[in-house]
């Protein structure tokens, strides 16, 4: 079991399935079972992947800003939750954007 909680806001990294070894923002808790997670490359926010907890490890990091702006209704950017990503060394784990 995670000893961090999954809630939105936190890093997250994937164990299993296509994304496996890959780093995600928490963006909605949807149930006990289930979150939807972004990172801005291959999960946008507006279109975030619903996945199941116990398919994730949950990171120390908590972004507290992108907390406050999803529970405020504010908008959210990609490359926000990037740089975040970016900031604290999980940048290496996202695959290449696409130009153009």
């Amino acid at each position: 079991m995670n000893s961090f909680p999954m809630e939105v806001g936190r890093v997250v990294l994937s164990r299993a399935g296509r994304d496996q070894g890959h780093c995600f923002v928490i963006v909605d808790v949807i149930d006990e079972n289930y979150v939807a997670i972004a990172n801005g490359c291959q999960r946008k926010v507006d279109n975030p992947k619903k996945k199941k907890i116990k398919h994730l490890v949950a990171k120390p990091e908590l972004f507290e800003e992108i907390r406050e702006k999803i529970f405020s209704k504010k908008r959210i950017f990609d490359c926000e939750v990037r740089n975040k990503l970016d900031a604290i060394g999980y940048q290496e784990a996202l695959l290449p954007r696409k130009e153009g």
